[in-house]
């Protein structure tokens, strides 16, 4: 995530939760969520990259899994770790997408909702790649992207890219997924892609 993304979560981070810490206010995504964690083995170790607020993370912890809450912002990580609470808490890592902190083989399943977009488009592949190698053979991962063209700074700072489903497809199959599948777009433009690792039982 570029240092004026960064900055703008950092900085508005009260803001950001009240607009994105409910399911309510994003029709569909907790089916596309449920969906993939259906794809999980039990009591999995999940990576949540970036896990903003938490909202995705209590609910895959919630299924039973072991959640690990990645994010670049630590104003975000710690609102996100404290909200878990003790029932079922959530570890948090703060961390950048491009330098994932995880050992070969280790992570159960990842789950990317609208995180990779902060990336520029070259960089995505890269992080895919990183998502494979930490992935455990025959585990699946969720990537959530807005459908369109091409790149945008916004006005207040942020950097979003946009990417189609054959692209996205493409960028999965490339780092090594099969089974690949995109869905949407749906809940104003969002893709889903879901993938597996090749192996395992």
């Amino acid at each position: 995530m570029d240092r004026d993304t960064l900055s703008w979560y950092e900085s508005h981070a009260e803001h950001y939760i009240a607009r994105t810490d409910s399911f309510e206010f994003f029709d569909g995504l907790e089916q596309d969520l449920l969906a993939f964690t259906h794809l999980l083995r039990v009591g999995a170790v999940v990576a949540d990259l970036g896990s903003g607020a938490g909202r995705d993370a209590r609910r895959i912890a919630e299924a039973g899994h072991s959640v690990i809450a990645v994010d670049a912002s630590l104003a975000l990580l710690r609102r996100c770790v404290a909200a878990a609470g003790t029932a079922r808490p959530l570890l948090g890592v703060n961390a950048d997408l491009l330098a994932l902190p995880f050992v070969a083989d280790s992570i159960d399943g990842i789950w990317a909702c609208g995180s990779l977009l902060h990336l520029r488009n070259e960089e995505i592949p890269v992080v895919l790649r990183q998502c494979f190698a930490s992935l455990r053979p025959g585990a699946p991962i969720g990537v959530s992207m807005k459908e369109g063209a091409g790149s945008e700074r916004r006005s207040d700072g942020r950097y979003f890219t946009y990417t189609s489903a054959l692209e996205m497809a493409g960028w999965l199959e490339t780092a090594g997924f099969e089974g690949v599948s995109v869905s949407g777009p749906s809940r104003n433009e969002w893709l889903l892609a879901v993938a597996m690792k090749p192996g395992g039982n």
